[in-house]
């Protein structure tokens, strides 16, 4: 019996490993990701908006925050970010307090990330 638990252990182990292979590298790709964004909004005049970098698989790997002061700048930050990303736009949510938040995002298939846009409006 002892022998069968070592070996459960062991692979426990291997997947806990392999699962933190993953993420890191995940957040290497969205890190080469960044890179090219930071260029484009140079390159391009495209606004300066907050960039966070996530490490879970199973949602985006790099997230946009349009986060200007006025309201009117963070949506034309959103639309010009969604337009030079190709951005498929998501459903907006509204909270009870009047927030709407919209939502886009876009999938690196060269780097194999997913990328998202948010804005507060």
């Amino acid at each position: 019996m002892q022998d069968e638990e070592r070996l459960e252990n062991l692979g426990l182990q291997a997947q806990a490993e392999k699962a933190r292979k993953d993420h890191l590298h995940l957040q290497q790709r969205a890190i080469e990701a960044l890179k090219g964004l930071l260029a484009r909004t140079l390159n391009e005049d495209l606004p300066v908006i907050s960039w966070a970098i996530h490490s879970d698989p199973a949602s985006e790997a790099l997230t946009g925050t349009c986060d200007a002061e006025d309201r009117d700048q963070r949506r034309r930050d959103f639309e010009a970010w969604s337009e030079a990303l190709n951005a498929t736009s998501l459903p907006a949510e509204t909270t009870s307090q009047g927030v709407t938040t919209v939502r886009a995002a876009v999938t690196d298939n060269y780097l194999e990330l997913h990328i998202s846009l948010v804005a507060d409006i």
